[in-house]
C-alpha cells in the first residue's frame, strides 16, 4: 500500500501499536552556539519512551504534532512535534503489551 504522508501510515496502524521515542535536546550552552564546544548528547534521557500513538494532527509549518500515551495509561495524554523526537517501532514491543 501506498501512503501519501506519514500521517496517514500512523492511521493505518493498530491503535495499541507501541513506539520507542526520543526526545531531542533543545537546550544548548553559549558554548555550544559559537562552536566552541559540542554535547555528545543528542537526546534528553538515553532511555526511549514507549508510547501508543493516540492521533496526529499535520501542523501549518508541515510538522506532525503526535498525541501519545503510555501504553498502559490512556488516560495521559502527551503532545509531540516530530521534529523534535526520534521515534522508532519495533514489532516486538507491540507483542510484549499484549
Amino acid at each position: 500500500m501506498e501512503y501519501k504522508s506519514l500521517g496517514e501510515y500512523l492511521k493505518t496502524l493498530p491503535p495499541k501499536t507501541v513506539f520507542r521515542l526520543w526526545e531531542r535536546k533543545q537546550i544548548f550552552t553559549p558554548y555550544e552556539w559559537d562552536k566552541k564546544f559540542s554535547d555528545q548528547s543528542t537526546y534528553e534521557n538515553d532511555e526511549c519512551l514507549y508510547v501508543c500513538i493516540s492521533d496526529t494532527i499535520e501542523l501549518p509549518d508541515g510538522d506532525l504534532l503526535l498525541i501519545t500515551h503510555e501504553p498502559e495509561l490512556e488516560s495521559y495524554l502527551s503532545y509531540y512535534k516530530l521534529s523534535e523526537i526520534s521515534l522508532a517501532k519495533n514489532d516486538g514491543d507491540t507483542e510484549a503489551e499484549e
